[in-house]
């Protein structure tokens, strides 16, 4: 009888223990949460109306975290557009009148800044461009204004495009399965080291499950330094509308050479105009999508190969307005450079 009660201890207390124990996977989810938790907030805006027919401002809830010990915090542009008053809540719920520093409507970026009572934790920055598709990535915001949510999924494509202006954001967006929800928007995504990787910015739309998207954290870098500094974003402008040749369009209609950005028009008075760059002339209608054949290809930019619009971006990124670029192109089977002298993209933001 002793025996069998000796067994029946030890048997419940073994399968106590492995009640408790937590898997690696989970461990780290904590670990994550516990650091990053208290640097994301609640953000509180009213909001002019939407509609001449609504008389009273509007109220509009999101995510966003601390970067910087002095109270700068990243969120979405959309959050803070035409906000009236912007009110921000840290982890432990003590509320904050916030000021914006700057705005970026093309990358959906704003910056604003409170003058915390205490020591805030901030969060650093990954580098999104070591990005693998499967890779675990976790969400912390506040989802239908439940504070302090976390969701937990992986990168579930990258490369993916949102209808912006920029080609910051062309062929560029991280897509995850974690789950997002109205308030997520502005809140960051983070890796397993608890560093961000990108800021959530929207749903693909209602009703559907599981497809997020998030601002890469290596336009983020480029962005928000000017935000702060200057109050908005200044990038470069060529002012081209280009296609990606696939293999489909090949097929389809015996494009040569088979990879490269073919240009589509170009912006009347813009310095692709000046440099002489050439759109096409023959206008395709492939069911909705319309393709504009005979025009120059681009193959390399400054001795960079150009295969996607993502490859004239990254060099972009990497320059002035004011500074000369040679563009590798194909006209008519002849190869070209053609010097192109930037020109600045005319900022768009929100005066604080």
């Amino acid at each position: 009888m002793l025996k069998k009660l000796i067994f029946l201890v030890l048997l419940f207390w073994v399968w106590g223990e492995g009640a408790q124990a937590l898997t690696p996977f989970e461990e780290n989810n904590i670990a994550v949460y516990e650091k990053a938790s208290k640097a994301v907030v609640h953000i509180e805006c009213l909001k002019k109306p939407s509609s001449a027919k609504r008389a009273f401002p509007e109220r509009a809830v999101g995510s966003g975290f601390f970067i910087s010990a002095t109270g700068e915090i990243v969120t979405n542009y959309h959050i803070v557009e035409n906000a009236y008053t912007v009110i921000v809540s840290d982890w432990k719920g003590k509320r904050y009148q916030a000021r914006i520093l700057g705005t970026d409507p093309p990358t959906d970026l704003a910056v604003l800044k409170i003058e915390p009572k205490e020591k805030v934790t901030k969060l650093t920055f990954g580098d999104s461009t070591r990005l693998k598709i499967g890779q675990k990535v976790l969400a912390i915001g506040n989802p239908f204004g439940l504070d302090n949510t976390l969701t937990v999924g992986v990168v579930s494509a990258l490369n993916r495009s949102l209808p912006s202006p920029t080609l910051e954001l062309s062929h560029n967006i991280i897509q995850t399965d974690a789950a997002i929800n109205p308030g997520n928007s502005g809140g960051p995504l983070l890796n397993s080291s608890g560093e961000v990787v990108g800021i959530i910015t929207a749903i693909l739309k209602p009703g559907a499950e599981n497809i997020g998207f998030a601002i890469p954290s290596e336009v983020a870098l480029r962005i928000i330094p000017q935000l702060i500094s200057k109050g908005y974003a200044v990038r470069p402008f060529v002012g081209i509308k280009g296609l990606e040749i696939t293999p489909r369009l090949v097929g389809l209609f015996g494009i040569k050479p088979e990879e490269g950005v073919l240009v589509q028009s170009v912006v009347p008075g813009s310095p692709a105009d000046k440099a002489g760059i050439r759109g096409g002339n023959k206008v395709i209608l492939l069911g909705e999508e319309e393709i504009v054949l005979g025009g120059d290809v681009i193959v390399g930019v400054e001795g960079h190969p150009v295969k996607k619009i993502l490859d004239i971006v990254q060099v972009l990124t990497r320059h002035r307005p004011g500074d000369e670029l040679t563009f590798e192109i194909l006209r008519g089977g002849e190869k070209k450079l053609v010097k192109i002298r930037l020109g600045s993209l005319k900022p768009t933001f929100r005066q604080p």
